[in-house]
C-alpha cells in the first residue's frame, strides 16, 4: 500500500473509533448492566444491522468459499441460515427480550433452582468465555491472512494495530458503542465492496466475458443447484437438521444475537431487527463478495485445474493459500489513488465489528455471571472497571491462540460455524419447551461440548471426512447423552418452573401453566400460527438465497421466480408478525 492508502485507512479507522468513544458516557451510566445491554434501548434497525455486521467477521471468507466451490460454497452456510434466522426471529427473539436478563448464562439461574444452578451458571459462563476466545482467534487468523497480500505485517503487528483500536472503543463504549460502530462499519463494508466490484468487472472484460471464462474453466462453479460435490444430499440434510436447532448456537440465535435481543426496546423491535438482519445477512452483505469470488476463478489457478491442463496457463497465478484470494484480487486490480486503503478499511471494519461484539459478549459472562456473583457489593464504577479489565484479558488470550494455533481456514470455518456448537444445539428446545429438562442436562451439554468436538474434528480427523459424518455423530451423541442425563436426575421444582414460565412465556410445552395464566402477554399467538410464520420465513429466505446466486449466473427464470417467492412470502411474514 502507498502512503495515500495508509492515510485513507487511518482516517476511516479513527472515524470508527470516534463513534465508539462517543458512547462512553451512556455505557457507564447504569453500571455493568448498561455496559452490556446498551440500557435496553436498541431499535430494530440498529439491532438488525449490527447483528449482520457481527456475522460478517471478514470479507475474505466468503470470497474464498466462492473461489473454491463456486455458487455451491454459499450453501455451506446458507443451508442452515435460511432456517434458523426466521425461526429465531419469530420464536426465540421475543423470549430472550421478555426475560430482561444481561447474559444467556443468567438464564440458568432463572430456569433451574438450587445450589447446582449457581455452579452450572458459572461453568457455563467460563465455557462461553472460552468459546468467544476461540472464535476471536479464528477471525483474527483469517483477518491476518486476508490482509497478508496487501499489508506487509505479521499477525502480531496486525493484532497490535487493529485489535488495539477495536479494544479501545469496546472498552469505552460497551455494547452501545459496539452496536453503533457496527452500523458504520456495515455501511463501509457494503459500499466499498460494491464500488470495487463495479471497478473490477470492466477490467475483467465485462460480466458476460467473466461467465464465459468460468464456464470454460469450471462450469460446475456456476451451478445454482444446492446439491453439489461439496454439499451432497446427506450433508445438506445434516445442515437442515442443524439449522432447526441453531437457536441454541452461540454463533446464531444465542450468544451475541441473544445479547442484542435482550437489549432491544421491546419484543417488536427484537423480532423486526432479526427479520431485517436476515435480509442483510443472506443477501445484501454478500452480493459483492459473490461477484469477487467468481472473478477470482478467472484470475487465479486452482490445483485441480493444473491436473487438467498439466501446467499453469498464461495469465493465471497460483495462490499460496485460498484465504489470500480477496487480498490478491485487490492487489491485481488497477484502482484509483487511495482506493486500496478504502478496501483495506472495509476488511478492517468487518473484522473489528465481529471482534468488538465477541469481546463485549465474552467479558459479560465473567463480570455478570462469575465475578459479580462472588462480589455482589460492587458499585457502578467498580463494575465498569472490572468489565473493561476482563475485556482486555480476553483479547490478549485470543491473540495468543490465533498466533500459535489457527492455520487451515476452511477447516476452521466449518469448525466454528457448524461443529463446535453442536452439543449446545439441543438446548434451544430443551430449555424452553421441555419442562422436565433440568440443570444436569444443561451441565452435560456445557461441559462436554468443546472437548468432544475438538476430539472428533481435529484429533480423530473428521475435518477430512464428509461433513455429515462428524456433525451427525456428534449431534446424535449430544441428543442421547443430554436426554439420558436429564431423565435419570431429579426434575426441577414446580416453583422454579413457574418462575421461569412467568418471565419467558414459551409458546409450547407448558400447557398446565399456560392454562393457569391465560391472560399473560404473549399468549395471543398460537403455536400453530408461529409454525406457519416460521415456514413462511424459511420459504422467503430460500427464495432470497436462490435469487442472489441467480443474479450472478444471469438466470432470469430463477431470478424472477425465486425473487417473487422471497418478496411474496417476506411481505406476508411481515404483515402477520409485525
Amino acid at each position: 500500500m502507498r502512503s495515500v492508502d495508509w492515510t485513507v485507512l487511518v482516517v476511516l479507522t479513527l472515524l470508527i473509533m470516534v463513534v465508539g468513544v462517543f458512547y462512553t458516557r451512556s455505557a457507564a451510566a447504569k453500571g455493568q448492566e448498561g455496559f452490556f445491554t446498551a440500557n435496553r434501548n436498541l431499535s430494530w434497525w440498529s439491532l438488525g444491522i449490527s447483528n449482520a455486521a457481527t456475522y460478517q467477521s471478514g470479507l475474505g471468507g466468503f470470497v474464498m468459499l466462492i473461489f473454491l466451490f463456486g455458487f455451491s460454497g454459499n450453501w455451506l452456510w446458507w443451508a442452515q441460515w435460511i432456517i434458523w434466522m426466521p425461526m429465531v426471529a419469530i420464536i426465540w427473539s421475543k423470549m430472550w427480550q421478555r426475560m430482561k436478563i444481561v447474559t444467556t448464562a443468567e438464564l440458568i439461574s432463572l430456569r433451574y433452582g438450587g445450589r447446582t444452578s449457581v455452579f452450572a451458571r458459572r461453568i457455563y459462563a467460563l465455557v462461553m468465555c472460552l468459546f468467544s476466545i476461540i472464535t476471536m482467534a479464528y477471525i483474527t487468523g483469517f483477518f491476518a491472512k486476508t490482509l497478508a497480500p496487501l499489508v506487509p505485517m505479521s499477525m502480531v503487528s496486525i493484532l497490535l494495530l487493529f485489535g488495539t483500536i477495536t479494544l479501545i472503543y469496546t472498552l469505552l463504549g460497551g455494547l452501545m458503542g459496539s452496536v453503533m460502530v457496527s452500523v458504520v462499519q456495515m455501511a463501509v463494508m457494503i459500499l466499498g465492496s460494491l464500488v470495487f466490484l463495479g471497478i473490477i468487472i470492466p477490467q475483467s472484460g465485462g460480466w458476460a466475458s467473466i461467465l464465459s471464462k468460468v464456464q470454460e474453466l469450471r462450469p460446475e462453479a456456476l451451478s445454482l443447484n444446492p446439491v453439489s460435490d461439496i454439499t451432497p444430499p446427506l450433508t445438506l440434510i445434516m445442515f437442515v437438521i442443524l439449522g432447526l436447532f441453531f437457536a441454541g448456537s452461540p454463533t446464531a440465535g444465542e450468544g451475541m444475537t441473544a445479547q442484542r435481543f435482550m437489549a432491544a426496546k421491546n419484543e417488536r423491535h427484537a423480532l423486526g431487527g432479526q427479520l431485517f438482519s436476515s435480509f442483510i445477512s443472506l443477501c445484501v452483505r454478500i452480493v459483492p463478495l459473490i461477484g469477487l469470488g467468481i472473478i477470482c476463478i478467472t484470475m487465479f489457478w486452482a490445483d485441480d485445474l493444473v491436473t487438467k491442463y498439466g501446467q499453469i496457463p498464461a495469465g493465471f497465478r497460483m495462490l499460496e493459500d485460498p484465504a489470500f484470494a480477496w487480498g490478491e484480487i485487490v492487489k491485481a486490480s488497477r484502482l484509483p489513488l487511495g482506493f486500496t486503503g478504502l478496501l483495506v478499511a472495509t476488511e478492517v471494519a468487518a473484522y473489528m465489528s465481529t471482534l468488538s461484539a465477541l469481546i463485549n459478549w465474552g467479558s459479560s459472562f465473567i463480570v455478570n455471571d462469575f465475578y459479580k456473583e462472588l462480589k455482589p457489593a460492587l458499585d457502578r464504577k467498580q463494575e465498569i472497571r472490572i468489565s473493561r479489565m476482563t475485556t482486555l484479558i480476553l483479547f490478549v488470550v485470543a491473540a495468543i491462540i490465533a498466533i500459535l494455533f489457527v492455520d487451515d481456514m476452511v477447516s476452521w470455518f466449518l469448525f466454528i460455524n457448524s461443529v463446535v456448537v453442536i452439543f449446545w444445539l439441543p438446548l434451544a428446545y430443551f430449555r424452553f419447551f421441555w419442562p422436565r429438562f433440568n440443570v444436569w442436562g444443561e451441565m452435560a451439554a456445557t461441559v462436554l461440548g468443546i472437548p468432544l468436538t475438538v476430539l472428533f474434528w481435529f484429533i480423530l480427523d473428521f475435518q477430512n471426512k464428509p461433513i455429515w459424518q462428524g456433525t451427525g455423530m456428534l449431534f446424535l451423541i449430544a441428543l442421547t447423552v443430554i436426554s439420558l442425563v436429564t431423565l435419570i436426575t431429579p426434575a426441577e421444582s414446580d416453583e422454579t418452573l413457574q418462575r421461569f414460565y412467568l418471565r419467558c412465556r414459551p409458546p409450547a410445552g407448558w400447557k398446565k401453566l399456560r392454562l393457569k395464566y391465560p391472560s399473560l402477554p404473549g399468549h395471543d399467538q398460537s403455536l400453530r400460527s408461529q409454525v406457519i410464520d416460521c415456514l413462511t420465513g424459511i420459504a422467503a429466505c430460500f427464495g432470497l438465497a436462490m435469487a442472489t446466486n441467480a443474479v450472478f449466473a444471469g438466470n432470469w427464470l430463477v431470478i424472477i421466480s425465486c425473487g417473487c417467492v422471497a418478496i411474496g412470502f417476506g411481505a406476508l411474514l411481515v404483515k402477520r408478525s409485525l
